[in-house]
C-alpha cells in the first residue's frame, strides 16, 4: 500500500515531566513532503506489518526486482554490442563514400549513444540498489532472531576505565553497540558510540525521542539511506584527513601572480610552440615555458602533499554525497530533524558542494598520466586545480565540518530508528530532572532473545537508597544488574527501553562488576576493585555531579570473608550517607541484616533457585526478602566433586 502524506499523524504526547510518549497505533509513515513522485513510491506502510513480515516482504520484492533488472541489463549489454558493431560497420561504409558523411553521422548519433549508455548504467545502479535492499532485509530478519554478529561491534571504542562500558557489554562481540549499530559511515559509527558512552541532558533526550519515532515510521526511507551507503567504500581515516585539510590556510588563492599565470599559461604555451616552428633560433622560444616550470617547481611539494592527503577520498566523498543528497530532499516535523535538515543548506547546497570537491580532487590524478607533462607545463593543470581547491576551502571552511557532523548525527539516528521499528513492544522512557526514584515495569535485558527473557519490576529511590540482592550461584543476580544498567544507558542516550515502562531522573551510571588484575601494572584483582570503588565513591561524593546510580557485583570478593563483610558494611553506609543509590549483588547473607537497622535505607531482594525432578530450576524472578536457597554444593557434585550427600545444602538452616 503506497503512502500519501497526511494519512496518519504521529501522536507524541507531552507529559508533565517534559518527556514524550508515543501511541504507535497512529504513526505517520512518510517520506518528507518534498519527495519526488518516484521516490515517494518507495515508501510503504511498513509499520502496518510486523517487522518480520515487512522484512520478508521486502526481501522477496527487492530480490525479484534485482534479478529482473540484471536480466534487462544483460539483454541491453548484448544489444549495445550489436549496435556498436553495426555502428562501426556503418561508419566504415560511409567513410568509403565520403569522410564527411562518416563524421556527420557520428556527430548526429553521438548524443543518442551517450544517452543510451547512461540509461544502461542507470539500470545497473538500480539493480545494485535493489540487491542492497534485499540484503538489508535479509540481515534484519536474522537480527530479529538475535543473529546480529555480522555488524561491526565497536570494540575499538571500549575504554576499560569508562564508568560502565566494560561491565554492561557496551562494545565488543555480542554487545549493545553491535545489537544497535546500523551505521553506514565511520562518522555515524563514532557518533553512535558517543551517544551510548555519555548520558544526554533531558532536552536532548526528548528531541532524540521525537526524531527517532518519526524516522522509525518510515523504514523504507531509513533502508534507502543505508543502501546508498553500500554502493561505495569509505577509506579508513579519510574523513579526519579531509577535516584537517579544510582547516589549513590557502596555498595559492589570493596570490595575484600565480593566478594570472594559471590563466595565461595555455596562451603562452601555444605561442611558444608556434615560435618553435617559425623562427630560426627556435631554442629561444622555449624560454616561454620557464615561468610555468618555475611555478611547478615551487609548488611541487605542496601539490604532492595535498594529493597524498586527498588521493583516496573520491569514494569516501561520493558515499557522503549520496547520503547527504538523500537527506536533503525532505521536510521533517520533529525539531531535531528540522535542525539537521537546515544545517545541510538550501537547494542541495551540501551535496552539490561535495560533488564539486570530489571532482576537483579527482583532477589531481591526471598528474600521473603518461601525457601529464603536456598539460602540466602547457596549462599548469595541478596549479589550476590547486587554486580551485583553495577557493572551495575558503568558501566552505566552516561548512564541511558541520555537514559531516550532521551526516554523523543522521547516520546514528537511523540506527536508533531501526531499533525502534524492530522492537515495537519497547517503550519510551520518561526522564524528569526532578524525579527522585527509578520505576520500571517488566524490565528485561535487550540482548537476551525474547523467548528467553524474564522481566522484573523495579522501584528504587535515588537519594540514598540501596537494593541488596542475594541469591545462589547462577540465579541471575549479575544479569539483573546489567538489565537495569543497559536500559538506563538506552534511556539516557535517547532511545527506547526493553520494558513496559521506565521513569527515572537524570543519572550517571557507574559499575564495578568485572575488575581484573593487571600484570603490566603489578595490580591484583582486589586492588583493581579498590581503585574502581574509589572512583565510584568520588563520583557519589562529588559536589558538582548528577545523581550517581551504581551497580556493584560481589564487592571486595578478593579478600577473606571477615574483612569482606566489614568493608562491605562500611562502604554501604558511606554510599548512603553521600545520597548515592544503586544495586549491590552479594552472596554475603549477613549484609541483609542491615535492613533491620533503624532508619535503614537498605532494601533486601532475592533471586531463588528450586530443585525440580532432581534438577536445578531458575526462574530469574526478583523477590522481596533474603535468599533462602543454596546451589553451590549441588553444582560441585554435578561437576564430579565427591561431596558427601549429607553435606549438600539447598536451604539455609
Amino acid at each position: 500500500m503506497l503512502l500519501r502524506r497526511g494519512d496518519y499523524r504521529t501522536q507524541l504526547n507531552h507529559t508533565t515531566n517534559g518527556s514524550y510518549h508515543c501511541d504507535r497505533r497512529e504513526l505517520i509513515t512518510t517520506r518528507p513532503a518534498s519527495l519526488s513522485r518516484d521516490r515517494r513510491e518507495l515508501i510503504t506502510f511498513g509499520h502496518m506489518l510486523q517487522p518480520s513480515e515487512y522484512y520478508q516482504e521486502k526481501q522477496t520484492e527487492f530480490a525479484a526486482l534485482a534479478a529482473e533488472l540484471r536480466k534487462r541489463y544483460d539483454r541491453l549489454a548484448l544489444l549495445r554490442l550489436l549496435l556498436f558493431v553495426g555502428l562501426v560497420a556503418g561508419l566504415i561504409l560511409l567513410w568509403s563514400i565520403s569522410p564527411l558523411y562518416s563524421f556527420g553521422a557520428l556527430f548526429v548519433l553521438l548524443p543518442f549513444i551517450i544517452l543510451g549508455v547512461k540509461k544502461h548504467l542507470e539500470i545497473f545502479a538500480k539493480s545494485q540498489d535493489a540487491d542492497f535492499r534485499a540484503q538489508l532485509a535479509a540481515g534484519e530478519l536474522k537480527a530479529l532472531d538475535h543473529a546480529f554478529g555480522s555488524w561491526p561491534d565497536g570494540a575499538a571504542y571500549l575504554q576499560e576505565d569508562h564508568p560502565y562500558a566494560l561491565d554492561l557489554d557496551l562494545f565488543g562481540p555480542h554487545s549493545l553497540y553491535q545489537f544497535l549499530n546500523r551505521t553506514t559511515t565511520s562518522l555515524g559509527a563514532s557518533r553512535l558510540a558517543e551517544m551510548l558512552a555519555g548520558p544526554a541532558n533531558t532536552a536532548v533526550i526528548v528531541d532524540r525521542q521525537r526524531a527517532i519515532e518519526e524516522m522509525a515510521a518510515v523504514p523504507d526511507w531509513c533502508h534507502s539511506f543505508r543502501a546508498r551507503g553500500m554502493g561505495t567504500k569509505e577509506v579508513a581515516g579519510q574523513a579526519d584527513r579531509l577535516l584537517k585539510w579544510v582547516e589549513e590556510p590557502s596555498l595559492i588563492q589570493g596570490k595575484a601572480g600565480i593566478t594570472i599565470l594559471t590563466l595565461v599559461a595555455p596562451f603562452i604555451t601555444v605561442l611558444t610552440f608556434y615560435l618553435v616552428f617559425t623562427i630560426p633560433l627556435w631554442q629561444l622560444a622555449l624560454i616561454g615555458l620557464l615561468p610555468a616550470l618555475l611555478a611547478l617547481r615551487k609548488y611541487k611539494n605542496d601539490i604532492q602533499r595535498l594529493h597524498q592527503q586527498t588521493a583516496e577520498s573520491g569514494d569516501t566523498l561520493e558515499r557522503y554525497r549520496r547520503l547527504i543528497e538523500w537527506a536533503e530532499d525532505g521536510n521533517w516535523e520533529s525539531p531535531l530533524l528540522q535542525k539537521l535538515h537546515r544545517q545541510l543548506g538550501e537547494n542541495a547546497e551540501a551535496s552539490r558542494a561535495i560533488r564539486r570537491l570530489r571532482y576537483a580532487i579527482s583532477q589531481l590524478d591526471v598528474r600521473y598520466n603518461a601525457f601529464a607533462i603536456l598539460i602540466e607545463v602547457g596549462g599548469l593543470w595541478s596549479l589550476h586545480w590547486l587554486r580551485a581547491l583553495d577557493r572551495w576551502r575558503d568558501k566552505h571552511r566552516s561548512d564541511l565540518p558541520n555537514w559531516l557532523a550532521t551526516l554523523a548525527e543522521l547516520d546514528a539516528l537511523v540506527s536508533w530508528a531501526n531499533l525502534r521499528y524492530n522492537q515495537p513492544a519497547w517503550q519510551w522512557p520518561k526522564i524528569a530532572d526532578d524525579a527522585t526514584q527509578v520505576t520500571a515495569k517488566n524490565l528485561a535485558h535487550p540482548l537476551i532473545k525474547p523467548q528467553g527473557r524474564v522481566a522484573n519490576n523495579f522501584k528504587c529511590a535515588t537519594d540514598g537508597h540501596i537494593h541488596l540482592v542475594t541469591g545462589s550461584n547462577m540465579a541471575g543476580k549479575s544479569t539483573w544488574l546489567r538489565t537495569v544498567g543497559v536500559n538506563m544507558v538506552l534511556a539516557l542516550a535517547g532511545g527506547p527501553v526493553c520494558a513496559a515502562s521506565l521513569e527515572m531522573p537524570q543519572l550517571q551510571v557507574w559499575t564495578s562488576m568485572r575488575t581484573q588484575d593487571a600484570l603490566s601494572e603489578s595490580t591484583s584483582s582486589f586492588f583493581a576493585e579498590l581503585k574502581r570503588l574509589k572512583l565510584i565513591i568520588e563520583a557519589v561524593e562529588g559536589k558538582e555531579r548528577r545523581s550517581v546510580f551504581f551497580l556493584l557485583d560481589e564487592i571486595l570478593k578478593g579478600t577473606n570473608s571477615r574483612d569482606r563483610h566489614t568493608g562491605a558494611r562500611a562502604l554501604i553506609r558511606q554510599l548512603i550517607r553521600a545520597e548515592g543509590a544503586g544495586i549491590i549483588a552479594t552472596h554475603d547473607l549477613e549484609l541483609a541484616e542491615m535492613e533491620k537497622e533503624a532508619g535503614s535505607e537498605v532494601e533486601n531482594h532475592a533471586m531463588e533457585v528450586q530443585i525440580v525432578d532432581g534438577q536445578l530450576d531458575f526462574d530469574y524472578k526478583l523477590r522481596r526478602g533474603v535468599s533462602q536457597s543454596f546451589n553451590a554444593t549441588v553444582l560441585m557434585a554435578q561437576m564430579g566433586i565427591q561431596i558427601d550427600p549429607k553435606d549438600i545444602q539447598l536451604h539455609h538452616e
